[in-house]
């Protein structure tokens, strides 16, 4: 949210990786997020009745939207926990067989622009395959068993043309 006079409320806005971070905490009791407001000011002095309106006004507007399960589609949110369930399972296994990253068969690396962490449409690009000597299985609590490559512990060199999602791959 972002008002005219300043005012803006911000807060880490996450990717689609599933990464731990200090912007959400969730707990059974409760949900704590942390954001910044700058305050609307006049100079050196901050507009007392435009920051009330911010903070009792639109902040809780956002939190209802942002926070609150009646806000979102059920489905969407059951998904989201049942993928970050089967990645965090996904990565426990790695370890065991010797591995440090895996690369579902089907994954678009190429991103749809060099500033965007969206994938490329996929009618404009050839879908992942692992190559045999590399190719692993495992079985997810939710996915059932997926298939891709399995990068070994060790050395690997990564080639490829340009935009063709090295980068993509290596983060």
């Amino acid at each position: 949210w972002a008002g005219a006079k300043g005012g803006d409320l911000k807060m880490d806005e996450p990717g689609q990786q599933v990464l731990e971070t200090t912007s959400i905490l969730v707990t059974k009791n409760f949900v704590e997020a942390r954001f910044t407001v700058a305050l609307p000011a006049a100079g050196r002095s901050i507009l007392g009745q435009k920051a009330a309106q911010i903070l009792t006004e639109a902040l809780p507007s956002v939190v209802e939207k942002a926070l609150v399960y009646a806000s979102h589609d059920p489905a969407v949110l059951q998904k989201h926990v049942e993928t970050v369930e089967d990645t965090r399972a996904l990565r426990a296994l790695l370890t065991a067989r010797g591995l440090v990253a895996f690369v579902g068969d089907g994954a678009v690396l190429p991103r749809a622009s060099g500033a965007s962490d969206l994938p490329m449409d996929a009618k404009e690009v050839i879908k992942f395959a692992a190559p045999p000597s590399l190719s692993v299985s495992f079985d997810l609590p939710h996915r059932g068993k997926v298939t891709g490559m399995g990068i070994p512990t060790g050395i690997t060199l990564i080639v490829g043309g340009g935009f063709h999602g090295k980068s993509t791959l290596l983060q």
